[in-house]
């Protein structure tokens, strides 16, 4: 039986990470966070749903498609679905003054729930970082 880490085979991960430059500590700490499974679309109260492992809102589709993606690839292929969330979080990374605001910008860009984010973020990759006794230093 394949190894999964929350439903997605650990060398897609690992190829977000090349193509993105978004460390693998990164990427499974948001995927630990939003706690998303393949195949789940949650509803939120805005009627737009949370799709798939890294939960990718659905509002991100018509940016999305752009680049050949669909609802049904976001919530039912773990690949493409971190490929697509990874993308995400690098875009709003790159595009923030500061790096934990724009890893909080994954979640939300109102300042209480991204603040929220980020330190959630950060408590999981300090926890993920020590089981791999990788130093955190990069992000802190």
């Amino acid at each position: 039986m394949p190894v999964l880490i929350n439903d997605v085979p650990p060398r897609c991960i690992i190829q977000a990470e090349a193509i993105y430059h978004v460390p693998v500590v990164l990427i499974l700490s948001v995927m630990r966070q939003e706690n998303g499974r393949n195949g789940q679309a949650v509803k939120n109260k805005n009627g737009s749903y949370d799709l798939g492992v890294m939960q990718i809102n659905t509002r991100w589709l018509p940016a999305l498609s752009r680049y050949g993606y669909t609802q049904e690839d976001l919530q039912y292929d773990p690949c493409k679905n971190v490929m697509a969330g990874t993308w995400i979080l690098a875009n709003n990374i790159a595009t923030s003054n500061m790096l934990w605001a724009g890893i909080g910008n994954y979640h939300s860009h109102t300042p209480q729930y991204n603040a929220s984010y980020q330190n959630d973020i950060y408590k999981h990759y300090k926890k993920i970082s020590a089981v791999l006794n990788i130093s955190t230093a990069s992000v802190s």
